[in-house]
């Protein structure tokens, strides 16, 4: 399923369950979406030619999709977004705040799919870098792109950065 149509399911079920924090936190990922979607319309509008060419600019702006690997991409920066709220609460004494946004974090993590562990990126990095040929902490740039690139959506940066610089010490 579409996760646009799941999101927007979810949020009908959790209107019905009155779930107010789970409604306001779906109400938030897909407004995140669609003003991602919005930016990309104008970007291609604005590509076309804008108002000189309004035919192609017409069916520049219909073309424009969002595909599901952007759609993830937009729920990890929020997730992302909570986690760090919830850390500028925590060091500000908001204990209140801090559960709030943790709990956002949770929900949105529910529609990402599932990402590996350490333990499960460790050999994988390991090939990385010995195709690479790095051999310490001085080829960590050369290393890092590629993980990020390999990896994307399916672990957080400061785990592969954790990994990365683990085996490369």
């Amino acid at each position: 399923m579409n996760m646009q149509l799941r999101l927007q399911n979810d949020m009908k079920e959790a209107m019905r369950a009155r779930d107010q924090l789970r409604v306001e936190t779906l109400r938030m990922a897909m407004n995140a979406i669609k003003v991602n979607f919005d930016n990309l319309k104008k970007q291609a509008y604005d590509a076309a030619g804008g108002e000189s060419n309004m035919a192609a600019s017409t069916a520049a702006v219909d073309a424009v999709t969002l595909a599901e690997p952007q759609m993830i991409e937009i729920i990890i920066k929020e997730v992302k977004r909570r986690r760090e709220s919830a850390d500028m609460y925590r060091k500000g004494n908001r204990p209140e705040l801090v559960a709030k946004e943790e709990q956002e974090a949770v929900i949105l993590e529910s529609y990402l799919p599932r990402m590996l562990s350490a333990d499960e990126l460790r050999p994988q990095i390991e090939a990385i870098i010995q195709n690479v040929g790095a051999k310490g902490a001085a080829d960590m740039n050369k290393v890092m792109p590629l993980v990020m690139q390999q990896f994307k959506g399916q672990a957080e940066g400061r785990i592969l950065n954790q990994v990365v610089r683990e085996l490369l010490s």
